[in-house]
C-alpha cells in the first residue's frame, strides 16, 4: 500500500477513535453563543416594537386622573393611588364581597371565572365562525342560506339575544358563554369569509394545474393564506368578548367580574368599581398585546397573497 494511502487510513482511524464527548462539547460550545444571540435579537426586537407614545398616553391619563381627583370628592372620583391600594387589598381577599352574595370574595377568583368564560367562548365561537366563513366563501348554496342569518345577527345589538339565552339556559355560566359565542361566531364568520374571498384566484388556479386536489388546496393554500386576516378578526372579537362577558354576568351570575361590578355599584363603592375595572382592563390589554404580537409574527409572510384579484 502506498505511503499516502497508509497515512490517510491512519488519520481516519485516529479520527474514529477520538472520544465523542469532545465533539459534543465543541458543538455545545458553538450552540451556546447562537442561542444567546437569538435571545438578544428577540429582546432587541421586542424593545424596538414597543411604542413609547403608548406609555406617554398612559402617563398623561394617570396625571390627569390624579389632578381631577382634587376637584371632586372621593365618592365621585377616587384618586389613582387609592384605587391601586384597593386593587392590591381585594385581589386575594375581599370579605365585603361575601356580604353581597358573591360566591368567591376576592378579585382573583372572579377574574379567573371571567377569563375561563372568555376563553371557552372565543375558542368555540372562532371554530364555528371560521369554518362556516371559509365554507361560505367557496360553497354558494351554503352562503345563500347562512349569509342572511349572519348579516342580520351582525346588525342587531347582540344583547337582544340575552333574554332568550336566560330562558333557555337559566342564570349561570351557560347563558353568559352562549352570548359571547354568538358574538364571536358572527365576527369570525365575516372575517373568515372576507379573507377567503380576498385571496387572489390565480393561486388556486395554479394549484389545480399542478394537479392539487381540493383537499390539498384547502390545507396548503386556503388555510395558510387566510390565517393573518382571521387572526386580525380574532383580536377584534377577543377585545369585545371581555366587555360582553362582564355585561352578561350582570344579568344574574353569581361569579365573575360583572357580578363584582354589580354589587359594588349597588353599594355605591366607586373605589372598588374602579379597582375592578382597572384589573379587568389590564388583563384585556395584556391579552390583546399577546395576540397582536402573534399576529405580527404569523402574518409577516402574507404581504402579496391578496393583491390582484378577489372573490366577491
Amino acid at each position: 500500500m502506498p505511503e499516502a494511502a497508509k497515512s490517510a487510513v491512519t488519520s481516519w482511524a485516529a479520527a474514529d477513535r477520538s472520544p465523542p464527548s469532545a465533539a459534543a462539547h465543541r458543538s455545545n460550545e458553538n450552540a451556546a453563543p447562537r442561542v444567546s444571540g437569538r435571545l438578544t435579537l428577540s429582546l432587541r426586537s421586542g424593545i424596538r416594537a414597543v411604542d413609547p407614545l403608548r406609555f406617554l398616553g398612559l402617563i398623561i391619563f394617570v396625571l390627569a386622573w390624579y389632578a381631577l381627583s382634587f376637584l371632586f370628592q372621593p365618592i365621585i372620583l377616587p384618586p389613582p393611588q387609592a384605587v391601586l391600594f384597593r386593587l392590591l387589598a381585594d385581589f386575594w381577599d375581599a370579605p365585603n364581597l361575601s356580604y353581597y352574595g358573591v360566591a368567591e370574595p376576592n378579585l382573583y377568583a372572579n377574574l379567573v371565572y371571567t377569563a375561563e368564560n372568555v376563553a371557552i367562548a372565543v375558542l368555540c365561537g372562532a371554530a364555528i365562525g371560521v369554518v362556516s366563513g371559509l365554507v361560505s366563501a367557496r360553497v354558494s348554496i351554503f352562503r345563500a342560506i347562512v349569509d342572511p342569518i349572519m348579516t342580520t345577527a351582525g346588525t342587531v345589538p347582540i344583547l337582544v339575544a340575552a333574554p332568550f339565552l336566560l330562558i333557555w339556559f337559566g342564570v349561570g355560566r351557560a347563558s353568559a358563554v352562549g352570548l359571547v359565542i354568538f358574538y364571536v361566531t358572527v365576527i369570525m364568520y365575516l372575517f373568515a369569509q372576507k379573507a377567503a374571498s380576498n385571496l387572489n384566484p390565480i393561486y388556486e388556479e395554479f394549484a389545480r394545474t399542478l394537479g392539487a386536489s381540493p383537499r390539498r388546496i384547502i390545507i396548503d393554500l386556503l388555510l395558510p393564506a387566510t390565517v393573518p386576516e382571521i387572526l386580525g378578526g380574532l383580536r377584534i372579537a377577543l377585545a369585545g368578548a371581555w366587555g360582553l362577558e362582564a355585561i352578561s354576568e350582570l344579568l344574574g351570575s353569581q361569579e365573575g367580574m360583572g357580578k363584582v361590578l354589580e354589587v359594588l355599584a349597588g353599594a355605591t363603592d366607586p373605589e372598588g368599581i374602579m379597582a375592578t375595572l382597572l384589573l379587568l382592563g389590564f388583563v384585556a390589554i395584556s391579552v390583546d398585546a399577546i395576540v397582536a404580537w402573534t399576529v405580527a409574527r404569523v402574518a409577516g409572510w402574507n404581504a402579496g397573497l391578496h393583491s390582484g384579484g378577489s372573490r366577491t
